[in-house]
């Protein structure tokens, strides 16, 4: 158990990635796409709120991103 902020995190405590996509073979994609459709229509408010959220920081992050190209010799 670790300590922050006077309140107790287990380390081992491992939350679900939503925006991780699994592969989907091309055949089944807009079979899986109204699968995924109806799982937002069932997210609550403040759950889309917090994903929009998060978008909007990784989105802020990425457009701030400095790409610098190094000359690979062989």
């Amino acid at each position: 158990m670790q300590v922050v902020n006077n309140k107790p995190y287990d380390i081992n405590d491992k939350k679900p990635v939503i925006v991780s996509e699994s592969f989907v073979p091309y055949e089944k994609q807009e079979e899986n796409e109204v699968q995924r459709i109806r799982q937002a229509i069932l997210m609550s408010d403040m759950e889309k709120f917090r994903l929009f959220c998060k978008m909007m920081r990784i989105g802020k992050m990425l457009s701030s991103a400095k790409i610098t190209h190094k000359n690979i010799q062989e």
